[in-house]
């Protein structure tokens, strides 16, 4: 686990894990199947701690972003044509997942899951970025290139629910 992880799991927040790392990741060196894997991945992992925020969050500006994180990441599944649900959280999701579902509902829940987003946001930023660069497949870097300035988008909106 790198620094970043740890500090995360220690706080207790709903980041994502690293999901690729190092030279191959920046460089585009991410094969089609292999993308398609860690995007849908991550937009799991964004559903599932989104769902929480609806039932848990109070800042109603916590709650309007996790249905719209919803409603996005359901449309990008379905882009590479799978449903919500059908792939598997990653081991270290899951438990980031248990821990925040643990967080009793109110502001530490918000900024939990903020904080969360936030990273899991840039890491996704990340990967969608090296393979709308670098990509080994038309269709894959086309879904990557669409989805870089949301993932930005999202970005902002969440510096500003951090910040409020």
């Amino acid at each position: 686990m790198d620094r970043r992880s740890l500090l995360i799991a220690l706080a207790g927040g709903a980041a994502l894990a690293p999901i690729a790392t190092g030279p191959a990741l920046a460089q585009g060196a991410v094969g089609p199947d292999q993308y398609r894997q860690m995007a849908l991945m991550g937009g799991e992992f964004a559903i599932q701690t989104s769902r929480l925020a609806l039932e848990r969050g109070i800042d109603p500006r916590v709650r309007e972003f996790a249905q719209l994180e919803i409603n996005e990441q359901t449309a990008f599944a379905a882009s590479l044509g799978v449903r919500p649900g059908g792939v598997p959280l990653r081991p270290d999701q899951a438990q980031l997942l248990q821990r925040l579902a643990a967080t009793p509902p109110g502001s530490r829940f918000d900024r939990a899951y903020v904080g969360g987003q936030i990273d899991g946001h840039e890491e996704l930023l990340l990967l969608n970025s090296a393979y709308a660069q670098g990509g080994y497949d038309t269709v894959g870097r086309a879904v990557a290139t669409v989805a870089v300035p949301s993932i930005q988008t999202h970005l902002t909106i969440l510096s500003r629910l951090r910040s409020a």
